[in-house]
């Protein structure tokens, strides 16, 4: 999925349990490697966007049954409409703090 223009996102420092703090390198994305996770029995519908560890929601319950049988165009526009407005930051939303 091509982004307009290329995004930098910044994931958050990894806190190992030792103590040492391992800052990790900003990632330029030009477009959103996005793997879709549709599940007909649960009524849900997410979107995992590469290389950020936590998925979003596209569709769930009755919005699920709404979108039917959606296109590639759609779920595109409901990864950006989920994002929001400052795609930086939503990707960068979609990062947990990670402990080692």
């Amino acid at each position: 999925m091509n982004l307009l223009s290329p995004v930098t996102i910044q994931p958050p420092a990894i806190t190992r349990a030792s103590g040492e703090v391992r800052t990790l390198q900003p990632i330029t994305l030009t477009e959103l490697d996005v793997t879709i996770l549709d599940n007909a029995k649960r009524r849900s519908c997410v979107a995992r966007i590469g290389p950020c560890p936590q998925a979003i929601v596209l569709w769930e319950g009755a919005a699920y049954d709404t979108a039917g049988d959606y296109t590639q165009a759609q779920v595109e526009a409901r990864v950006l409409e989920v994002l929001g407005s400052d795609v930086k930051a939503g990707l960068e939303a979609l990062f947990v703090r990670l402990t080692k």
